[in-house]
């Protein structure tokens, strides 16, 4: 029997311009201190694009990371598109422990090497590392694509999120942080989209594509200091 649910369509915007992201602090649930007026500016356009469209191909969940800049970033988008944001305490990006509130360069140095390099020892002995990090993260975004199968939704949340996102789609290495990456800019929307394994022959099923990835174009009038920023290893 052919498979009548619609296809979905996931949504991953990142949080605008934070604090912590500005002044090089971990920003944890003690670090961070939300948006600074340009991230404010950068979301409230972000929400007015995809606003566009919603009464005709409307998002119909609007899911966010626990953490505060992603908060302030959803209620935004929460506005213009008529829909309640919901906190799921899971997409919050990993958890670095008592490096949180801290400089990064103060806690990189006295890990003594480049953390991409060890994704299987946290940054701070009371710390998450990223594979438990992958782990936690695929998890949720599996059950809020089943929870929400045939919907479009979004996920207010992080560099990470987004990077996390390509590890459960494209069934990426584990072990790879250190050789490949992607662009994640402040306020950015990555697109995945369900389509048809074959355009000809559409009742064999379903596969996850990637439509858009790290897209600012609803920030071409910022400086691209403000919004720029490609994924590193700290």
């Amino acid at each position: 029997m052919r498979n009548t649910t619609p296809p979905s369509e996931l949504f991953i915007v990142r949080h605008g311009e934070a604090h912590c992201n500005r002044e090089g602090i971990i920003g944890g649930r003690l670090g961070c201190r939300g948006l600074t007026d340009c991230g404010r500016h950068q979301i409230k356009a972000l929400a007015r694009r995809l606003a566009q469209r919603q009464d005709e191909h409307p998002i119909r969940t609007l899911f966010t990371s626990p953490l505060r800049r992603a908060r302030e970033s959803a209620v935004s988008i929460s506005g213009f598109l008529g829909i309640p944001a919901i906190v799921v305490e899971d997409l919050a990006e990993q958890d670095h422990g008592s490096g949180d509130g801290r400089p990064w360069v103060d806690v990189v140095a006295e890990f003594g090497d480049i953390p991409a390099r060890h994704p299987d020892r946290p940054l701070v002995p009371n710390g998450e590392s990223w594979l438990q990090y992958l782990d936690r993260s695929g998890s949720v975004l599996e059950q809020l694509l089943a929870e929400h199968r045939g919907e479009r939704i979004l996920i207010v949340g992080h560099g990470e999120t987004i990077d996390s996102a390509f590890h459960y789609f494209f069934g990426l290495h584990r072990m790879s942080k250190a050789v490949v990456a992607v662009t994640a800019s402040n306020a950015s929307i990555t697109t995945w989209q369900q389509q048809p394994i074959s355009w000809t022959r559409p009742q064999v099923g379903l596969r996850w594509v990637l439509t858009t990835c790290n897209d600012t174009r609803h920030l071409d009038h910022f400086p691209m200091s403000h919004h720029s920023r490609t994924g590193w290893a700290r």
